[in-house]
Order: C-alpha cells, then sequence, then structure tokens
C-alpha cells in the first residue's frame, strides 16, 4: 500500500464516471453501489463523502435552512446505494455537519494482519456516515474474503441494500406468512 495515497485523479474519475450515469443516462444515486479492497474501498469512500458535501454545500445555496430546522432535516434525500469497502480506510477525517445516508459496510481483517485498519478507522467512518456496519475477518488469512463464511456478511449487506426494481405482472411469494 502506497503510505501517502493522493485520491485527487481516481477522485476525478469518479465524478466523471458517476456525472455521466447521472446526466447522460438518468441511473438514480441511491442505484450506483461501490466496492473495494485496500485503497479503492477508500477511494470509494471518499468520493462519497465529497458528494455528499457537493450535494449538502447545493442545498444550503438553494435556500437558507429555516431556523429551528436541524441540520438533518436540511439535509439532501438522495445518496449512494451502498459503499463496501474491504480494509480499505478513510484517507480524510470527515467534518461535515451531516453525516451521509450512504450505507457503508467496513469488512477488515484485525491486528497483526497486513490489512489491519487504523485504530480510528470506524470512528472515521461513523464521523462521515450515518449507517456503518463493521465485519471482521480471520486475522490468520490476507487479501480479499476467501470463503463463503467470509463473503457472508457482505452478501447479507448487500440483501439489505441492492434495490428491487418492481416489475409488471411480478409477485414475491413469502412464506411463513399467516393471514
Amino acid at each position: 500500500m502506497l503510505t501517502a495515497p493522493n485520491p485527487t485523479p481516481a477522485l476525478e474519475l469518479l465524478t466523471k464516471v458517476v456525472d455521466h450515469l447521472t446526466k447522460d443516462l438518468h441511473w438514480p444515486l441511491n442505484r450506483i453501489h461501490f466496492f473495494g479492497f485496500a485503497q479503492g474501498g477508500g477511494v470509494a469512500a471518499e468520493f462519497c463523502i465529497k458528494k455528499w458535501k457537493d450535494q449538502l454545500q447545493a442545498h444550503r445555496n438553494a435556500g437558507a435552512p429555516s431556523e429551528g430546522t436541524s441540520e438533518q432535516a436540511n439535509s439532501p434525500s438522495t445518496s449512494f446505494g451502498s459503499v463496501v469497502t474491504v480494509s480499505g480506510p478513510l484517507l480524510s477525517y470527515p467534518t461535515t455537519a451531516a453525516p451521509s445516508t450512504t450505507p457503508v459496510l467496513v469488512v477488515h481483517r484485525p491486528a497483526p494482519s497486513e490489512e489491519a485498519l487504523p485504530a480510528n478507522a470506524i470512528k472515521s467512518f461513523q464521523r462521515g456516515f450515518q449507517a456503518v456496519t463493521e465485519t471482521k475477518l480471520s486475522a490468520t488469512r490476507s487479501g480479499m474474503p476467501r470463503s463463503k463464511d467470509e463473503w457472508e456478511p457482505i452478501m447479507r449487506f448487500w440483501s439489505a441494500n441492492l434495490s428491487r426494481r418492481p416489475m409488471e405482472g411480478l409477485y414475491e411469494v413469502m412464506s411463513g406468512m399467516s393471514g
């Protein structure tokens, strides 16, 4: 890993990609999900915070918050679908008045693993995002999740956060329901 990474080029590229998806192809932000390992995960999370800050500023510029209204109530309602970062810490310490509503899963290996996150990493995520879930993997392995047990928390997170598009004539059948 780089000791002093500069995410600026990656953030600029992500800005162009997301602008193309949202402006040219009309994708809603809540259908865009990020997954990254190490610096890729850190950059994805940094990008979501950057975009959230940009939205907060645009929201404030569109109309000042009314007196007696919380910062939260005056936050934009649109966020990304989710971020999954595997062993990828934030590269900055978030300083937003209202944390991003994008749900985040932080998957990491504890020390002494080479991919262990810094001691304050989870607190940094919690400063930047409202909903942060942490999953610790086995310290005896390294790298990406490798087993069904290591992938299961990620799959559960996606199951809860990936949107389901309603289709005409399609019905969900649920078992165990009485009525």
